[in-house]
C-alpha cells in the first residue's frame, strides 16, 4: 500500500511539473557549446599517445572526421574496419575533439581524413575518401609489407 501511495506522488509530481517520467526527453544541445565542450574533455594532447593506446604489431590508421559528415561515412569506416581488421587497427577521431591534433596533422580541412601509421611513423595519407572498398585498397597496399 505504501508503495502505491509512493508511486501516485512521484507521478502527480512529475505532472505538475510539467515532466513525462516515462517518455524519454531529447535534449537540446548548442551546437557551439557542444564543440568546445568536447575539445575541453580531450584526452589526448600528442598522436603519440593515441598510437601507444595500440598493438605495435599492427599499422593504425587514423581517421578524422567532422561531426558534419559522422553519419554519411560510418557505414563505409565500419565495414573499412571489419575488412581491415586482421591487417591494422582503425581508429576514428572527430576533428571538433581534437582541432589542435587535427590540424597539426593537416586533417583540419578534408573529411575524412586518413593517416595510416606504420612503427610511429606516416606511412600513407588521403583525404575525402567515403567508400570502403576505396579505402581497404588504399591501406592494404601499406599493410602486407
Amino acid at each position: 500500500m505504501k508503495t502505491g501511495v509512493a508511486f501516485m506522488c512521484a507521478a502527480a509530481v512529475a505532472a505538475m511539473s510539467g515532466v513525462d517520467a516515462f517518455a524519454p526527453v531529447p535534449m537540446q544541445r548548442n551546437v557551439a557549446f557542444a564543440s568546445r565542450s568536447s575539445a575541453l574533455q580531450a584526452k589526448y594532447n600528442t598522436m603519440d599517445e593515441i598510437l601507444a593506446l595500440f598493438p605495435e604489431d599492427k599499422p593504425v590508421l587514423i581517421n578524422f572526421y567532422d561531426a558534419k559528415t559522422e553519419d554519411e561515412i560510418k557505414d563505409d569506416i565500419f565495414r573499412a574496419k571489419t575488412l581491415l581488421a586482421d591487417r591494422c587497427t582503425v581508429c576514428s577521431i572527430k576533428q571538433q575533439d581534437y582541432p589542435e591534433l587535427a590540424k597539426l596533422w593537416d586533417a583540419d580541412k578534408k573529411t575524412p581524413s586518413f593517416i595510416l601509421f606504420k612503427d610511429g611513423s606516416p606511412a600513407c595519407r588521403f583525404f575525402e575518401e567515403t567508400h570502403y572498398l576505396e579505402i581497404t585498397a588504399k591501406v592494404g597496399r601499406y599493410c602486407n609489407e
